[in-house]
């Protein structure tokens, strides 16, 4: 049995079976890459996002059902997720965002959508436009932001150009809708130190946010990161803190909190450094026993919501 939750289990407790994230591209860009508020784009954001842009120009239906038939005969699976993954997917006029949403809930076999974005383009507007979809094809609904630090000179030297109180505005408007939130955070960033892994941990907490993706800072060719890493003017942490902060997190994080992953999987010509060099499921199995060893499970230190310092004068039901 996992020590944490793992978003596997999840998906087959909401669902009965296994589900499976059919990615999808839009022919989009980010406001931090087109000049609206920077044209520099995270420091470790490569130029090709994801990696999916080839299919931009392909109709969204027609993306679907090309994943749709290679994983469904593979892992013998019937239902499967849209997963709008490059750069920001609400970032374009809203006509354009609500037929690419409707466009993806007309394909057999969808019983969810998950919109990767950041939280300075999350927008009543656009939620309404969720929230339509989502009673008309009763489909599920998940926002993927990213956060990446609770630091806020973290978030300044990674250019991000929003700061945690966007996320906060973000995240508190999301939940107001009941959708799904799903938060990425780099837990080994070498500006951030162990409490402020715990503070992400904290934060993402005490926020509407249902899920979590924890991954190691990746070194992509042609970043402005690849250019500092090379010249040695960044270092990169070694595994093993990587190790003690996602278990330091996990400890500290709700425990309902669906971890959808505790280790970026990247691989291609294109990566120079992640993962300190180690396949993810080494790292994963480095996490396992860390775990194990400490006898740490996931929400094991959860103990600061809810006003814990009056708690021994609150009704017996309340405690």
């Amino acid at each position: 049995m996992s020590r944490f939750r793992t978003f596997s289990d999840a998906l087959k407790e909401k669902y009965g079976e296994k589900v499976y994230k059919v990615p999808i591209a839009l022919a989009r860009t980010c406001p931090n890459r087109d000049g609206l508020i920077s044209d520099e784009g995270c420091i470790f954001c490569g130029s090709i996002g994801a990696g999916y842009e080839k299919k931009a120009d392909v109709p969204v239906k027609e993306q679907l059902l090309e994943g749709i038939s290679h994983i469904g005969p593979k892992y013998k699976a019937k239902k499967f997720i849209a997963y709008f993954l490059n750069f920001t997917n609400t970032y374009m006029p809203l006509d354009v965002f609500e037929k690419s949403m409707e466009e993806a809930c007309q394909v057999e076999g969808i019983v969810a959508l998950d919109i990767s974005t950041r939280p300075d383009c999350i927008n009543d507007a656009y939620l309404e436009v969720l929230d339509r979809i989502r009673q008309t094809y009763h489909v599920d609904i998940t926002v993927e932001l990213g956060l990446q630090s609770a630091n806020a000179h973290t978030l300044a030297i990674l250019n991000r150009c929003h700061t945690v109180a966007e996320f906060i505005d973000a995240a508190l408007h999301i939940g107001r809708y009941g959708f799904g939130l799903c938060t990425h955070i780099i837990a080994d960033l070498p500006w951030d130190d162990r409490l402020d892994v715990v503070e992400a941990a904290k934060l993402v907490s005490v926020l509407p946010v249902t899920e979590v993706k924890l991954h190691s800072l990746f070194v992509v060719k042609g970043t402005r990161l690849a250019e500092e890493f090379e010249a040695g003017r960044v270092r990169l942490l070694p595994l093993d803190e990587y190790i003690h902060r996602v278990v330091l997190f996990l400890a500290y994080v709700r425990p309902d909190i669906v971890m959808q992953r505790i280790v970026g999987r990247a691989a291609g010509e294109n990566i120079l450094k992640v993962n300190g060099g180690e396949p993810w499921w080494v790292v994963r199995d480095m996490i396992d026993a860390e775990m194990e060893q400490k006898n740490i499970y996931q929400g094991t230190m959860c103990r600061y919501i809810n006003g814990p310092a009056v708690r021994q004068f609150a009704p017996a039901e309340e405690k």
